[in-house]
């Protein structure tokens, strides 16, 4: 590895077409892609405490740690020779964009991220959690190679490595779900309720503690739901979207708009003949507000219609009133609807 290339590589220094060749050179070697990414974490945990602390000293301090490290390897000690993190993370914001080097890695913090980093002393932790504030949504690789899209408000935990017959990781909120086929080892998402269970295929699913339901979209492949109560099981089909109603514990099955359902991961909300209040939750998440229904009959009123996550809430609110008859008043970052 040309270590000096790997430095000028998370500094921002490289060429965009240096930088190019170096992703291409990562992506297609995975030894070398795991090295980069165990000599970064060093550098990564201090710019996330930094970003949640304000404290950059701290930021300066962990690249410093990252270039010794480097320079450790690169004269053939040690190093750090125990544990290893082939999670890949790539975190961005609904509505501020921050373009880091010159390859255009977009890169912001989430509200927090419990025991992703290998410390000093090489010891690792058994989980990892990531956790996604309100307004922005994050795209992560598990160390089997599966990817992740995790929407607003989310919290997803997973651990170190996949050693157990199964792939268990845990969901609060939302997630885009593109798993790597092993059917020696299924792939589970635990909601708390229920579980769904893949080898490997791509599912959307939605499952937020305040919701009354959990949504599960299978894009293509096949996964089967398991209820945590009764251990019912059901089989999904691609193209269908399953609801999971968390008071009757039963699950109802029907045909989807798949690119509908998974439109937010390009920054697109399609609604077709949603209920305000649905809505309401999801613009709680999308711009961090409080939505207060002052007339209770406005919650199942329902709207069809498409928003991006460039628009404001007051452009997004304006549409909804007029093809609706609410009427809202927005007051220190809560919306009253009347």
């Amino acid at each position: 590895m040309d270590y000096e290339q790997l430095s000028n590589f998370f500094s921002g220094e490289l060429p965009p077409d240096e930088a190019a060749s170096f992703l291409a050179l990562l992506e297609a070697d995975e030894e070398l892609r795991e090295e980069a990414i165990r000599l970064k974490n060093s550098w990564v945990a201090a710019q996330l405490t930094a970003e949640q602390t304000g404290d950059k000293e701290i930021a300066q301090k962990g690249w410093e740690r990252f270039s010794e490290r480097i320079h450790t390897d690169k004269a053939g000690k040690e190093g750090i020779s125990n544990g290893r993190d082939s999670s890949k993370i790539v975190i961005w914001p609904f509505r501020r964009v921050a373009v880091a080097a010159a390859v255009a890695v977009i890169l912001v913090v989430a509200s927090s991220i419990t025991g992703y980093i290998i410390n000093q002393k090489s010891s690792v932790t058994a989980f990892h959690t990531m956790t996604v504030p309100a307004g922005q949504s994050t795209q992560l690789t598990l160390p089997d190679g599966s990817e992740i899209w995790l929407n607003a408000c989310s919290k997803l935990t997973y651990p170190e490595k996949f050693t157990s017959k199964k792939r268990e990781i845990q969901l609060e909120g939302e997630g885009l779900f593109k798993v790597i086929s092993d059917k020696k080892k299924p792939f589970v998402v635990k909601t708390g309720l229920m579980d769904i269970i893949a080898t490997g295929t791509q599912f959307n699913v939605s499952a937020y503690p305040d919701d009354h339901w959990i949504s599960t979209t299978l894009i293509e492949g096949a996964v089967r739901l398991q209820s945590d109560k009764d251990n019912s099981r059901y089989d999904l089909k691609s193209g269908q979207i399953a609801i999971f109603d968390k008071q009757t514990q039963r699950i109802s099955a029907s045909d989807t708009d798949t690119d509908m359902q998974i439109s937010w991961i390009h920054g697109e909300y399609q609604f077709r003949e949603t209920a305000l209040e649905d809505l309401a939750k999801r613009f709680e998440r999308y711009y961090n507000l409080v939505f207060v229904f002052e007339n209770e009959s406005m919650k199942q009123r329902k709207f069809t219609g498409t928003f991006y996550n460039s628009q404001s809430i007051e452009s997004v609110l304006r549409v909804i009133a007029t093809s609706t008859d609410m009427q809202y008043s927005i007051s220190n970052h809560i919306i009253y609807i009347k």
